[in-house]
């Protein structure tokens, strides 16, 4: 079997619903770049690169790596990722090069499901559990009785955990913690402030998340700030989730020796594809430390990430988009449903993934 041809499919699908996050940011409109790979057996794998510019993506896989894999075996995965992530005398060591490389690496995965009749879970060694636990991923910014009001119908659905975008000042983020926290009861809260506080505030911020019994306290820093990480983690009782900014078992490496996190938060999308995901959670279970991964994309890239999560002894809680967002759901063969606080693996061979046509010529960006 050889790859014939290696191409990208943009979208940009605007909201009804501005996202708000910490510092006064927002974004109206969410892209995505997939990775469309064909083979001469008739094969087709799909996968997602997170950029976060799609047209950054779709760049470097057409004129990148795409000559470098067309005629090549689909199923020399790590030979693959190695030629695209390390033999580079200029080496692509985090940013849009390893992003790309993940939606090539993705789609190469779903290609081996398909290949052997398996989910790609299978082929990762999974499962290891049952089905997997979700918490919803979607309370930006608003007043705190609206906030409030879709957090409890989230529980009211049957997600155990929902996580909430603050980080605008220490009593306007407690106005909100504390509403969220009065509505849902004992539902897990988690608060990710996108990397919004420097160290002092952070600390201000940590101290009365722990007083609500928060369950995680997300990006409080800036990803750059791996020292500040630990320090915060060490002088909080709040636990701190981080790594969605992150590239690489290299760069998780530095993480976990720094004892910066409690929670890992890997993107298959953006750290280096299911080939680098599964050796991250491997790493995380070394060292002792949960990984729950990142996962604020589109249907294909829930599919890769379910997968790793269902294969790895050291993950925990699924991020699911729980919105009516079009390209979600709609690109599973079977999309996911919530029964009793779970979801199940996708079962058909390989992602369990298709780019619906009808959806996607809607949102294309050509």
């Amino acid at each position: 079997m050889e790859i014939t041809d290696v191409r990208t499919v943009s979208i940009e699908v605007p909201l009804e619903r501005p996202l708000g996050i910490s510092r006064g940011r927002e974004f109206d409109t969410r892209g995505a770049a997939f990775v469309v790979v064909e083979t001469d057996a008739g094969i087709t794998g799909i996968g997602e690169g997170v950029g976060p510019e799609p047209y950054i993506v779709e760049r470097i896989v057409e004129e990148k790596y795409a000559p470098r894999l067309i005629g090549e075996d689909p199923l020399d995965i790590e030979r693959h990722w190695q030629a695209m992530v390390t033999e580079d005398l200029y080496k692509d060591r985090a940013g849009q090069g390893i992003s790309a490389a993940s939606g090539v690496d993705i789609a190469l995965w779903d290609i081996a499901g398909k290949h052997h009749g398996v989910p790609v879970s299978r082929l990762l060694g999974g499962p290891v559990g049952g089905d997997i636990k979700p918490y919803a991923s979607d309370l930006f910014w608003q007043d705190p009785a609206t906030m409030a009001e879709r957090a409890a119908s989230y529980v009211d659905r049957g997600f155990a955990g929902v996580k909430t975008h603050l980080g605008r000042g220490l009593d306007a983020d407690e106005e909100r913690v504390a509403a969220m926290r009065d509505a849902i009861g004992d539902a897990e809260l988690m608060v990710d402030v996108n990397c919004g506080y420097d160290r002092p505030d952070a600390r201000r911020v940590g101290r009365m998340l722990d007083d609500y019994d928060v369950y995680w306290y997300e990006e409080p820093l800036s990803p750059y700030d791996v020292e500040g990480l630990a320090e915060l983690r060490e002088r909080l009782d709040v636990p701190i989730a981080a790594g969605e900014n992150e590239y690489t078992k290299w760069g998780f490496r530095d993480l976990f020796e720094a004892g910066a996190v409690d929670y890992a938060m890997p993107d298959a999308m953006r750290c280096g594809g299911i080939t680098e995901a599964k050796k991250i959670c491997a790493l995380g279970e070394a060292f002792g430390t949960v990984v729950s991964p990142h996962c604020f994309t589109t249907g294909v890239g829930l599919a890769a990430t379910m997968h790793v999560i269902a294969a790895s002894p050291a993950c925990e809680w699924l991020e699911f988009d729980p919105t009516d967002f079009p390209v979600y759901e709609s690109l599973f063969e079977t999309p996911p449903t919530l029964d009793d606080g779970r979801m199940a693996v996708p079962e058909e061979p390989g992602l369990g993934v298709r780019l619906d046509a009808d959806v996607i010529d809607e949102y294309r960006v050509d």
